[in-house]
């Protein structure tokens, strides 16, 4: 997450304000890190849980699954 620093705090904002199942988020540009309160009824809580698993393989299927959920879910 430390890319985040980079990029403009204002189109990270907008972008998370465009996804109906973020429900709240903030950033913390000194670290370059980002909470994210979601709908766990738009997101199953299992696949962030995924996120974060030991297995490379499974983390990576579940940041697909979370960006195919996302999109079904209204990303503009």
């Amino acid at each position: 997450m430390a890319h985040l620093a980079s990029f403009n705090k204002q189109d990270i904002e907008q972008y998370l304000a465009d996804i109906p199942a973020l429900k709240n988020y903030k950033l913390n540009s000194a670290t370059g890190s980002i909470v994210i309160e979601y709908d766990a009824a738009m997101i199953n809580p299992a696949v962030i849980e995924a996120l974060f698993s030991d297995s490379d393989s499974d983390a990576e299927q579940a940041c697909m699954v979370l960006g195919r959920c996302i999109d079904v879910n209204g990303v503009l």
